[in-house]
């Protein structure tokens, strides 16, 4: 570990715009959710463990009952996904800057930048001002650790060093934990015309789940969102073209995670008729809303973090009119939905393992 250094961290502002837009609507109305689908089965206690989550930019944990609430890391710019190591020592986050530099003909500024990080729980009862750099690529974000320990997945982003590009580059990556040694899953990455962001891998490490956005002019930012791949890894140099065609149960999906046991897949549905909390089994059967929507409350794009025990998932909802966010969990029937928070500036909860 070494004292953390100011600097300015991950992806284009482009980006950014285009996971804004992504934010779907969800809503609490009662403990069960209205639309629950039949159940997948029993359901026990509540289990135990930390939830980690973003409040004012800093990392804080409390317990999976909302309470015992600690600071980890003192920063005030981290964003997005949250990833706790395998022993439950450390959690991997992603922060972001802004560079403005511009060419002097005009080109460039104004990009987000991204870069990983680690910090410490076991320091952090002493000192929230620790933690460990992992990535130099500013362009590093949503950052998933694998379930040895042994590397750390996420989207980076190849062109957020160049002044002057106009269309992200996000593929999936991995990244050694200690640092440095960040390798591309697609090989031909400098080709793709395919973005490859909020990448999350299987537990035994064989399948992929990635959401889709493509930009068709190279000259334009005009992604467009084609919903969730799931692949398998041994296919992961299939041709860009088969890459780009959604999981056809998964079309309307962003923001996928693995439970722990790997019997499922946890994401937000971005159908504006209908969007919900779902998960749905790895074979891609099965598909079920855990938490239905209202017009009173919003989720926005973050990963769902799973329990331990990969029957409850704990997520953020936002209330339409205050804009505040509250952390709930929910079971994966969709009952027993609780709040752990008041409303605050709460964001991207997960689950120790």
């Amino acid at each position: 570990m070494r004292t953390a250094r100011l600097i300015t961290l991950t992806a284009t502002l482009a980006t950014a715009r285009f996971l804004a837009g992504m934010t779907v609507a969800l809503a609490q109305t009662s403990t069960t959710s209205p639309a629950a689908s039949a159940t997948p089965g029993k359901i026990g206690p509540r289990p135990g463990g930390k939830i980690a989550f973003i409040s004012e930019g800093g990392i804080w944990i409390m317990d999976a009952d909302g309470r015992n609430r600690m600071k980890v890391c003192g920063v005030d710019n981290a964003k997005g996904r949250l990833s706790f190591s395998p022993d439950n020592r450390k959690i991997a986050f992603s922060r972001e800057g802004k560079d403005m530099s511009s060419f002097p003909s005009g080109e460039g500024g104004g990009h987000l930048l991204h870069d990983i990080f680690v910090a410490y729980l076991d320091s952090a009862v002493s000192n929230v001002n620790w933690w460990h750099r992992i990535t130099s690529s500013l362009g590093a974000y949503q950052p998933e650790w694998s379930p040895d320990g042994t590397k750390i997945y996420c989207q980076n982003d190849a062109n957020a060093n160049n002044v002057d590009y106009i269309v992200p580059s996000h593929q999936v990556a991995m990244i050694d934990p200690e640092g440095g040694n960040m390798e591309y899953l697609r090989k031909d990455w400098q080709r793709l015309n395919m973005i490859m962001v909020l990448p999350s891998v299987s537990p035994d490490g064989s399948k992929l789940a990635y959401v889709i956005a493509y930009s068709p002019d190279p000259n334009r930012y005009t992604v467009q969102n084609y919903g969730i791949k799931v692949i398998s890894m041994l296919d992961i140099m299939k041709p860009e073209g088969e890459m780009r065609l959604p999981t056809p149960a998964l079309r309307d999906g962003l923001a996928p995670a693995w439970s722990p046991d790997g019997q499922w897949l946890a994401y937000v549905t971005a159908d504006k008729k209908n969007p919900s909390l779902n998960i749905i089994r790895a074979d891609m059967t099965g598909k079920r809303t855990v938490f239905a929507s209202t017009p009173a409350q919003t989720v926005s794009l973050a990963v769902p973090g799973w329990s331990p025990d990969s029957k409850w998932l704990t997520f953020t909802t936002t209330d339409s009119k205050s804009g505040e966010n509250v952390i709930n969990i929910i079971d994966i029937n969709g009952q027993n939905l609780t709040p752990l928070t008041g409303a605050g500036k709460f964001s991207n909860p997960t689950w120790s393992r």
